[in-house]
């Protein structure tokens, strides 16, 4: 099945428990044979093309900043709510074309990729070093139960502390989630969290090497809130720009989520985990034609966590046509809508086995019991 099918069926007959002591779910599959299947033209960068997606989500947030007067034209109209979700979103959207630039596939320029990826985070108060270390150190570990760095699953253990703390629960275990990502940014201590993404000297982060390029992201942030406040009132802050902020960093939680985080999907430790495995237990979906187009297609997780970072987003959907027919059951995609998908996987992802080699999520009120 190379389509939008539910690979649900097939994957969990083999995890009757939701634990496995080997499992592959691509037998003799390699990165060679999925990158040959890839159009060349897939791996071309283009800094002019990056450059317009970065300058149209700008635009298109200056103008809605232009047009707030008509949306917020008084503290209880309705239309203030629908501003608030427009800007966050393509705060989103400009996020994702940072993203690219972390990944080097704004262009062929690392200095203009650095430059750029500054200008993109910056207004969104994420440090770009910073980021970009975490976020290598994801993709080196995706899908491994101990050193994943985004949404690594709760084992049983971690689950029940996790549960007996009110904050805890909240931002991981329940809806509240959606808040997670200033704190995951700012989180220094414990094994979910990456370090303290604006602190250049920590070495849980970043190595001696990166201290300077991590300065660098730190002071561009702070300057930026030092403006924002020398600028404007709180008030007009907190309504103008921190509400937007909350609305980006749902959306940032969200879609990162669904893209590692499914009752479907398969999480390795040590001694079963490869590259290739934990990239083909991320998780396809849409968001409807419009939404994927204006964040960039960054739903097509797949082929984008298979060595492949290098493909500019505008070339991710070609790229995982062209693969889906290779890679057959082990290809994953949720066909069902985001917000089912969300909703119904916080209740069934909870936590996985403490032990074992290959697991799946549990969902038992009472995993004492076991």
């Amino acid at each position: 099945m190379c389509g939008p099918t539910d690979t649900r069926s097939p994957v969990t007959a083999l995890f009757p428990d939701n634990k496995a002591d080997s499992y592959d779910p691509a037998p003799g599959l390699t990165m060679s044979q999925i990158r040959n299947k890839i159009p060349k033209k897939c791996f071309e960068k283009s800094a002019l093309r990056s450059t317009y997606y970065l300058i149209r989500d700008f635009a298109i947030i200056a103008v809605l900043y232009q047009l707030r007067p008509y949306f917020c034209f008084a503290w209880w109209a309705p239309t203030r709510f629908i501003w608030w979700n427009l800007v966050g979103f393509f705060g989103w959207s400009l996020f994702v074309v940072g993203h690219d630039c972390g990944h080097g596939s704004f262009s062929n320029s690392s200095v203009l990729n650095f430059v750029l990826g500054h200008i993109a985070h910056t207004p969104l108060l994420v440090p770009f070093v910073g980021w970009q270390c975490s976020h290598r150190k994801h993709h080196l570990n995706h899908n491994h139960v101990e050193n994943d760095h985004s949404w690594k699953p709760l084992n049983r253990t971690d689950y029940l502390s996790f549960m007996s703390d009110t904050l805890s629960r909240f931002f991981r275990c329940t809806y509240g989630l959606l808040l997670i990502y200033p704190i995951y940014l700012l989180s220094t201590t414990g094994d979910h969290v990456s370090g303290n993404h604006f602190n250049p000297f920590d070495r849980k982060l970043f190595d001696p090497s990166q201290t300077l390029p991590a300065a660098v992201s730190t002071v561009c942030v702070v300057s930026w809130l030092g403006y924002l406040f020398s600028t404007w009132d709180v008030i007009t802050l907190l309504d103008a720009y921190f509400v937007p902020y909350l609305v980006f960093s749902a959306w940032l939680s969200l879609v990162t989520y669904l893209q590692h985080t499914d009752p479907k999907g398969v999480y390795y430790r040590d001694g079963e985990w490869s590259y290739l495995k934990g990239a083909l237990s991320t998780i396809d979906r849409t968001y409807g034609a419009w939404i994927d187009h204006l964040h960039h297609n960054i739903e097509t997780h797949v082929v984008h966590h298979m060595l492949f970072t290098s493909i500019p987003h505008y070339h991710l959907k070609e790229a995982t046509e062209a693969v889906k027919p290779l890679l057959g059951d082990s290809y994953l995609y949720d066909p069902r809508p985001f917000t089912t998908a969300f909703l119904d996987n916080v209740q069934k992802c909870r936590w996985v086995d403490n032990h074992a080699r290959v697991v799946k999520y549990q969902y038992k009120e009472n995993p004492k019991a076991q």
